[in-house]
């Protein structure tokens, strides 16, 4: 079951709650690496997923996001299955923050916007308060405004990941 045609389901109003319901996935069909994972994770809980490299941290946001098809179980949001999703809408649901931070020259704010070509003033601004970040934002002489070098220099590494 994959959604990415016109009997897609549309999640309405997302609250946050995530599902792993006995998802098992494997790259290779003889090398499973989740096997039979259940999961339940409530909307506005802060969940840290660590382990050693090569633990599968990164897969199971890989699988939540749909980069990936699970070969058993299911994973829901709100109870709706991403299977039944488009994924694009799926993927609007989501921000990631990778450890690892790249940006590009320009203001925070073209940073902030990167990826939604017509982000409003308003969405951006509900983007750095949602990170946590407006506060810090303001507190720059440019505000958001504030050109950033390529290397990000001028900014923490703190401040870079929000």
């Amino acid at each position: 079951m994959t959604a990415d045609t016109e009997h897609a389901q549309q999640l309405t109003d997302p609250k946050g709650t995530v599902v792993f319901d006995h998802v098992a996935f494997r790259y290779k069909e003889d090398q499973p690496l989740i096997d039979n994972l259940s999961l339940h994770v409530n909307a506005g809980q802060s969940v840290a997923i660590v382990g050693p490299t090569g633990a599968g941290k990164t897969t199971l946001i890989n699988l939540l996001m749909r980069f990936y098809e699970i070969q058993q179980g299911k994973i829901t949001v709100d109870g709706l299955d991403t299977r039944a999703m488009r994924r694009e809408q799926l993927h609007s649901l989501f921000g990631m923050v990778l450890q690892d931070t790249w940006l590009f020259k320009g203001t925070i704010r073209d940073n902030i916007a990167y990826g939604r070509e017509n982000a409003t003033e308003e969405e951006i601004i509900r983007a750095a308060e949602a990170a946590h970040a407006d506060h810090f934002i303001r507190t720059l002489p440019d505000g958001y405004d504030t050109i950033l070098n390529e290397e990000g220099t001028n900014i923490s590494q703190g401040q870079k990941q929000l």
